[in-house]
C-alpha cells in the first residue's frame, strides 16, 4: 500500500468505514438538535459545536489542497471554529460535513503524486484531528446515555 492509498483508507476510516474506532457517521448517527446541543457543564464542547469545528477545518483544508484558498469565515481564535460559522441547520451541518468527508476522498484518490505528497504531513494531521474528535462525540453521547452499544466502542 503507498501513502496516498493508506491516507485514502485513513479517510474512510474517519468518514464512514468503522473499524478499531467508530468512524464519524457512525458516531453522529441518530443525534437529534437537542442530543448535539447538549454540555455536561458550560466550559464543555457538546457535538454541535465540534462538527462545526470539524467542518471549519476540514473545508479549510480541502480548499487549499485544491488551490482554491480557505474557508469563507475568518476567526481569530480556535475558540471560534465551534461556532456555526455559516448558520447551518443541524441537518444541514450534518449534510456539510457528510459531502466535505466525501470531497476529500475523491480529491485525494485523483490528486497528482507531487501534490499529495507535498500535503501529506498536513493530511496526517487533519485526520487524526478528526479521528480525536469523533472519541469526543461519542464519550459527549456516553455521557448523555444515548451512546447504544450495537453503534460500536462499548
Amino acid at each position: 500500500m503507498n501513502a496516498k492509498e493508506i491516507i485514502s483508507f485513513q479517510l474512510e476510516a474517519v468518514h464512514n468505514k468503522s473499524g478499531w474506532f467508530v468512524s464519524l457517521a457512525q458516531a453522529l448517527k441518530g443525534v437529534t438538535q437537542e442530543e448535539a446541543m447538549w454540555k455536561n457543564h458550560p466550559n464543555a464542547n457538546n457535538i454541535r459545536g465540534i462538527v462545526n469545528h470539524l467542518l471549519y477545518y476540514n473545508q479549510g483544508y480541502l480548499n487549499r489542497f485544491k488551490g482554491i484558498g480557505g474557508t469563507s469565515s475568518t476567526i481569530d481564535t480556535n475558540a471560534q471554529s465551534f461556532d456555526n460559522l455559516e448558520g447551518y441547520t443541524w441537518e444541514e451541518s450534518l449534510r456539510s460535513i457528510d459531502q466535505v468527508m466525501q470531497e476529500w476522498k475523491r480529491v485525494i484518490d485523483n490528486s497528482a503524486d507531487n501534490h499529495f505528497n507535498k500535503n501529506m504531513a498536513a493530511l496526517t494531521h487533519l485526520i487524526i484531528h478528526t479521528a480525536y474528535h469523533i472519541g469526543q462525540i461519542v464519550d459527549i453521547r456516553k455521557q448523555q446515555g444515548t451512546w447504544k452499544s450495537e453503534l460500536g466502542v462499548d
